[in-house]
């Protein structure tokens, strides 16, 4: 039993039993963890690197952030093993101790952002970034046309058809809610990167982390000159209706299960607890998002 305790904690991809603890894709602390008590659940497109840099921070690194590279190897952080330890050696039976004992004394926090923002961010990334010309292979597939000189909207658009015909493949561009386990983790704050820095100040002061002043987002330091969120509408509107409709079904337990909002929602790219979800995505009721497969529709 205990060998499968370790084994569920530390292989996502593993079932737990009912009412066990599921593991998200990557669970990272400081290497002074005991200082603060910080549980971070890492989720690619969030702002992850700005997190991770913060970590850096926290360890003790007082160098600039803007200096701060490599912050995505988990050599560089503390080790939860560690913790799993210390929570045996604390229980009259070490061999019941379960991944929810070890992060029960953990501030857990995760963060999650509007899938339709997370995919153009991916997208910036992943392709504009790193390509000559802004264009992969799997694109051209989708639309032969394209070149060097083709708009950042029409190579979106070919971007967005491939990831949803299931050429173009990455966990960047995967649905959250079952990467971070958001039904099956005990999450203090599933915080919205949408509102990082006001959230942000809640997790400093439940983790004695005050003093370490967190990074600002790609736009506010100027590495970018458009935040994402204001390109939405425009990189939108060149992808097919309905490849759109297939992007909010492929995405769908995103939008349903942490209130985000689609296009038409005057509240784009919140929340809003007060949509009629079976109205947007379809009767809910029918469907067990735990049987959902996290593949593209096509």
């Amino acid at each position: 039993k205990q060998w499968y305790q370790r084994r569920v904690a530390i292989t996502p991809g593993i079932k737990a039993e009912p009412g066990e603890v599921r593991k998200p894709r990557m669970l990272i602390v400081a290497k002074n963890w005991k200082e603060n008590m910080l549980l971070y659940s890492s989720n690619p497109k969030t702002g992850s690197t700005s997190f991770k840099k913060w970590f850096t921070r926290i360890q003790g690194d007082p160098r600039p952030y803007s200096e701060m590279s490599g912050v995505h190897s988990m050599g560089r952080y503390g080790n939860l093993n560690q913790a799993w330890e210390l929570a045996e050696s604390k229980s009259s039976d070490p061999s019941s101790v379960t991944l929810g004992d070890v992060i029960k004394p953990f501030y857990s926090v995760g963060f999650m952002r509007n899938p339709l923002s997370r995919l153009i961010s991916g997208f910036r990334d992943k392709i504009l970034r790193r390509t000559n010309d802004g264009i992969k292979p799997e694109m051209l597939r989708v639309n032969p046309g394209l070149t060097g000189e083709s708009s950042d909207p029409e190579k979106f658009a070919a971007f967005a058809e491939g990831v949803m015909k299931g050429k173009i493949n990455n966990f960047h561009f995967t649905p959250q809610w079952d990467k971070m386990k958001i039904c099956d983790f005990p999450y203090d704050m599933i915080a919205q990167t949408e509102t990082t820095q006001q959230q942000i100040k809640e997790v400093q002061e439940h983790t004695n982390t005050t003093q370490f002043e967190f990074p600002g987002s790609r736009a506010e330091v100027g590495a970018d000159s458009v935040a994402t969120v204001h390109l939405a509408h425009e990189f939108y509107d060149k992808v097919k209706p309905d490849i759109m409709e297939q992007i909010y079904q492929y995405y769908k337990w995103d939008f349903v299960l942490m209130g985000y909002t689609k296009f038409s929602n005057p509240n784009f790219p919140y929340l809003d607890f007060d949509q009629d979800f079976d109205k947007e995505f379809g009767l809910l009721g029918e469907e067990d998002p735990t049987n959902t497969k996290n593949e593209p529709p096509g």
